[in-house]
């Protein structure tokens, strides 16, 4: 959706740098649609390695298992929300 908007703009701030094109715009492109999708990957698996390796520190875990535990937690949370109880 802000794939038109970002080129759109970075061609306005090239033009105030003084960067002439061809005027077609074809050597200006935004970023693709697989590149926002693995940049948001990339955010939510460090945002998610970052959470696991403080878990592990603070609980005294391998990674490994710090992960297993956080995870099995998560899904202990969700089931309690949505009231399903085992």
């Amino acid at each position: 959706m802000t794939k038109k908007y970002e080129e759109q703009s970075q061609k306005r701030l090239l033009e105030i740098m003084g960067y002439e094109g061809n005027g077609e715009g074809d050597d200006i492109q935004g970023a693709s649609e697989i590149d926002i999708v693995y940049s948001g990957l990339d955010e939510i698996m460090s945002q998610a390695v970052k959470e696991n390796w403080e878990f592990a520190i603070k609980k005294k875990l391998s990674f490994r298992d710090a992960c297993l535990v956080n995870a099995i937690g998560k899904v202990y949370k969700s089931y309690k929300e949505n009231g399903i109880m085992i």
